[in-house]
């Protein structure tokens, strides 16, 4: 097991970025405190090469420009809240519209968009934390990240706490975009994915939740048996139709860290099992992707080249009562864990 931190460059105003590098003799981890960022993610296939399989960026500018959310720690609200506002013990609160009237991502100046901290516990575990000031994009409270990157045996393990010192929302994710054949290796809709849900949830045009959820079986949402999104990724189907592809919240069954998911890149044999805390996770299959600069390694990034596994509290959630509660008080912080663990598939 070893650990280091290293110089990664500036980002454009001049502010230090490194990298801090996570190995043991599985797996590697490139971690940037831009945005706590994953930039590589190296694991053997079934012939122990070792093979990146996230996407992203060779510069810290490149990263700046990523509208794509390659590898970022997203927050403090992941994924969408509509209209862009939302009511908090009977004060309604407006936040950034960044995709129509809407606000993604936590609007223009969320963590993805934050130089972190960084140091190192003992030898397996990156420390990164945050700030993000009362009245961030409208969000109310002064709020503290800290996200914690550890490696055990072959998987990447992350654990998230956000404190605040007002009542406020949160719902943290990563956004890496995963290609088990390899990050350059083209379209991932070949992938074997499982997902262990039976319910997802309804969206509207601008995929906002309705507030329905809706039951898989006998669509082509279910993924409860082992299939490739390319499967059925262009049925006539509305979820499908308006996304262009898969781009909802499944609703993981059970509670505790538990399995979520499992992952096969067929090239490689690489597996990953997706572990979390959180009720749901987004299953996206980058159906807007694309990047505005050059790509590690000259690689070149289409549409429907990777697979998002965004683990996350269910989308608009400040909005829809019954929906699990995001709201986050000073005296109960946020936290969640999710694992993201590798394997090479069984023949």
């Amino acid at each position: 097991m070893s650990i280091q931190i290293k110089d990664f460059g500036k980002t454009t105003a001049g502010q230090p970025v490194k990298v801090g590098i996570l190995a043991n003799d599985t797996i590697e981890v490139h971690i940037l405190s831009y945005g706590a960022t994953i930039q590589q993610l190296l694991v053997p296939d079934r012939k122990g090469n070792k093979v990146d399989v996230v996407l992203g960026y060779p510069t810290v500018q490149d990263y700046e420009l990523n509208t794509c959310f390659l590898g970022a720690v997203v927050g403090r609200y992941a994924n969408r809240i509509g209209g862009s506002k939302f009511t908090l013990y009977e004060e309604e609160y407006h936040v950034t519209p960044n995709e129509g009237k809407n606000c993604l991502h936590s609007g223009l100046h969320g963590f993805d968009k934050t130089v972190f901290d960084m140091g190192f516990e003992g030898d397996d575990t990156l420390v990164l934390t945050a700030a993000s000031p009362d009245g961030t994009d409208g969000f109310p409270g002064n709020a503290e990240l800290e996200v914690r990157y550890s490696l055990a045996g072959a998987g990447l393990m992350i654990q998230y706490t956000l404190t605040t010192d007002a009542p406020t929302v949160a719902n943290i994710t990563n956004h890496s975009y995963f290609n088990l054949n390899g990050h350059g290796s083209g379209s991932a809709l070949g992938h074997r994915i499982s997902v262990d849900a039976d319910a997802y949830l309804e969206a509207d045009e601008n995929s906002v939740p309705t507030g329905r959820k809706l039951p898989v079986k006998g669509t082509p949402m279910d993924f409860t048996e082992e299939k490739t999104p390319g499967r059925d990724i262009n049925a006539d189907y509305p979820a499908l139709v308006q996304a262009k592809g898969y781009d909802q919240c499944y609703i993981i069954r059970d509670s505790g860290l538990r399995h979520a998911a499992w992952a096969t890149g067929p090239e490689t044999g690489i597996r990953m099992e997706v572990l979390t805390t959180l009720p749901g996770m987004h299953l996206y299959t980058a159906n807007y992707l694309a990047p505005q600069t050059a790509c590690k390694d000259d690689a070149r990034y289409e549409a429907r080249d990777a697979v998002c596994f965004e683990t996350e509290d269910f989308p608009d959630a400040p909005n829809h009562p019954d929906f699990p509660d995001t709201t986050l008080l000073p005296d109960a912080p946020y936290s969640s864990t999710t694992i993201y663990r590798f394997d090479i598939a069984p023949m």
